[in-house]
């Protein structure tokens, strides 16, 4: 079963998808057949799950599908999301941040968060402006930090700036290079508590719906967010400006283009579809708190949970195949994003 397992069938073969097909119909309308004694309709959902997921050992992967098995049994009204979760893996943030992780380190293993990093520093509006390419620079730095996490943004961060340092003859000591470095630290930083379903937010809003009773809107959080980082960073550049006062004119006739590879600034097919998994991540977040409660799509997400989300998500991820292997090979991605 175990060599099977760890080659998944090739995707221009029909019969990988037949096993998909397969394995979908026992996981879900197994327990649609009638009981049998002495088992309940929660046993036949159970059992139709387990068997779902078996079958799928043993003809098509072990990861993407044991994934599809959980959801399969919040769907189900097996257990609600977050007693599954909690008698699992003893508490849903855990296992969501793991997941978080590895979506954020797929994100960067393809080159997507630093393409969204220099978007921002490459539009017209901040050419020959050196105080809104300032801005630029570090609201994608914080952008990046919310994307993967603090360390990676800051030194990708690092990395771009050297290169404006060197073009504009800035040396080591002057005032712009040194506000700069410790700006990028500060706006990586902001960037973690950007999300509601990175790391730091997400033990901090556990904690808070646990002593309160209540639950957190993840819009009006982003919204809050948002805002407070744009603050920030504003009163960042305001006390760069009129406080700290470091020599800017270099700037002026800085081309950021001139420091940025074009392909870089070129959007595979992969990145592409990574980009939408990313909006559908936020939309699929948010959109319980705007939609009616009683539409089958919000009784959908609410059911799964925002963990069962980032599972989903995952789970996709692994099962898509691009010539013949994982688009996000799960050990990789957790060796490189789960600490």
């Amino acid at each position: 079963m175990a060599s099977v397992a760890a080659g998944p069938q090739n995707p221009g073969n029909v019969n990988y998808f037949f096993h998909i097909i397969v394995f979908l119909c026992i996981t879900f309308l197994f327990g649609k057949l009638d009981p049998i004694a002495p088992l309940t309709p929660f046993g036949m959902n159970t059992i139709g799950v387990f068997l779902g997921v078996i079958y799928a050992w043993v003809f098509i992967d072990i990861l993407w599908p044991s994934m599809v098995g959980l959801l399969a049994l919040m769907l189900l009204d097996v257990l609600p999301a977050t007693a599954l979760l909690n008698k699992g893996f003893g508490d849903p943030t855990v296992i969501m941040m793991m997941f978080i992780f590895v979506f954020s380190a797929t994100l960067d293993r393809y080159g997507l968060a630093k393409y969204i990093s220099l978007w921002f520093v490459s539009r017209k509006c901040v050419m020959g402006k050196p105080w809104r390419l300032t801005f630029a620079l570090l609201l994608a730095i914080a952008i990046l930090g919310g994307l993967t996490s603090a360390t990676p943004a800051a030194v990708i961060g690092w990395s771009l700036l050297y290169g404006v340092f060197d073009i504009c003859g800035y040396k080591k000591g002057d005032g712009y290079p040194i506000m700069m470095i410790i700006g990028t630290v500060f706006a990586a930083q902001l960037g973690m508590s950007l999300v509601p379903f990175k790391s730091l937010p997400l033990v901090a809003i556990s904690a808070y719906e646990k002593l309160s009773g209540t639950s957190v809107d993840y819009a009006l959080y982003l919204l809050a967010s948002l805002t407070t980082c744009l603050f920030c960073l504003l009163l960042f550049i305001a006390l760069g400006k009129h406080l700290f006062r470091p020599d800017v004119s270099k700037l002026e006739s800085l081309d950021i283009k001139l420091i940025i590879k074009e392909s870089d600034m070129t959007l595979t097919g992969i990145q592409k579809l990574l980009l939408g998994f990313l909006v559908a991540l936020i939309i699929f977040m948010m959109l319980p708190g705007f939609l009616p409660k009683d539409l089958a799509v919000t009784i959908f997400f609410k059911k799964i949970g925002n963990t069962g989300v980032c599972i989903l998500l995952v789970a996709l991820l692994c099962a898509i195949r691009v010539k013949g292997k994982a688009l996000l090979p799960w050990r990789a991605m957790v060796n490189e994003g789960v600490a």
